[in-house]
């Protein structure tokens, strides 16, 4: 009985303990609706951007709230939030060909933020964007944001202050060949692995193939049906093809031209494809301008096929970069 009755001492005596940490918000400062905005000019409702769309990177983008009038002397809590109706808005005001900024892009990893006692704006709400190569490339997208409640309380969705954050885009990582169609020609071929595999949709399930009777150096030709402009290209090797069988492409050359008929030489690379993208990525010495373009495979390790080992040259895909 005795052990029982320090228990329940005990547990009263940690309740009282929390009942007493507990903050007690009934009294704290009731902020009329508008009184807390966004840390920015009055007039200021766009916030506009670049964004590069070359390559998937973390980008972190801060927003403070600030409170009009006097300060406060307790702390107040300001929630941001998307507000992706009001895009319809933007586009009337600004242009109709802006786009909605995709949810998978951005994610609000600091949406809540405090306004300390004493003090007019709040700590840094922060919103990541990321998975920017989903974007379009030369394109306007729009993401508008509201502070959605203060200390809880919801803020008038038809009177609360909006503004949006706009992120021009820049070119896409590879040339959109959309519009036209490609076509390729090779030195040799190997059974049904022609040279149209190497400019189809799939880098690496579909390729082009040297025919088995025919030693390295072999090419494949590539139009790309009118004059494009590029700093590079990745070479992408076939996904089937092991370290074991070979055949694995160790140095390329890489030619251009306007006509198909003259050719500039561009430079030779080493090739290393075996990793987990089997892709080689070529920085060509400046940005070029051309038609066509020939890829050559000058060497490459021994393709093994049974007790046969022959030199054969592979291409599942060769993208051009901006």
């Amino acid at each position: 009985m005795k052990t029982y009755k320090l228990n329940i001492l005990a547990l009263c005596t940690v309740i009282l303990q929390l009942t007493a940490c507990k903050k007690d918000t009934s009294d704290r400062e009731t902020l009329a609706e508008g009184r807390v905005t966004f840390d920015l000019p009055a007039a200021t409702d766009v916030v506009a951007m670049s964004l590069d769309i070359k390559n998937v990177t973390l980008l972190s983008i801060e927003m403070k709230a600030a409170m009009q009038g006097s300060v406060s002397s307790d702390v107040h809590y300001v929630t941001f939030a998307t507000d992706t109706a009001k895009i319809a808005d933007y586009r009337a005001k600004y242009g109709n060909s802006a786009l909605l900024l995709p949810t998978p892009t951005y994610l609000y990893y600091k949406p809540t933020v405090a306004i300390s006692a004493g003090n007019n704006t709040s700590e840094p709400a922060v919103l990541n964007l990321s998975y920017q190569t989903v974007l379009k490339a030369r394109s306007t997208y729009v993401l508008p944001l509201v502070i959605a409640s203060v200390d809880g309380q919801i803020q008038d969705p038809k009177t609360r202050r909006v503004v949006y954050y706009v992120f021009n885009t820049g070119d896409a990582l590879y040339v959109d060949h959309t519009g036209y169609t490609l076509t390729a020609t090779a030195s040799s071929t190997s059974g049904a692995n022609v040279a149209s595999r190497a400019v189809d949709a799939a880098t690496g399930t579909t390729y082009w193939a040297s025919a088995t009777t025919a030693a390295l150096p072999q090419w494949v030709n590539i139009d790309f049906g009118r004059d494009v402009t590029f700093s590079g290209l990745d070479y992408f090797f076939p996904t089937a093809v092991t370290p074991t069988i070979g055949g694995y492409t160790t140095t390329a050359k890489v030619e251009t031209s306007s006509n198909g008929t003259t050719w500039i030489d561009n430079g030779t690379y080493a090739v290393d494809v075996n990793n987990t993208l089997k892709k080689q990525i070529i920085n060509l010495p400046s940005l070029t301008t051309a038609r066509y373009l020939r890829f050559t495979i000058l060497t490459a390790t021994p393709y093994v096929s049974g007790t046969l080992t022959y030199s054969i040259g592979f291409v599942g895909g060769i993208l051009l970069r901006n």
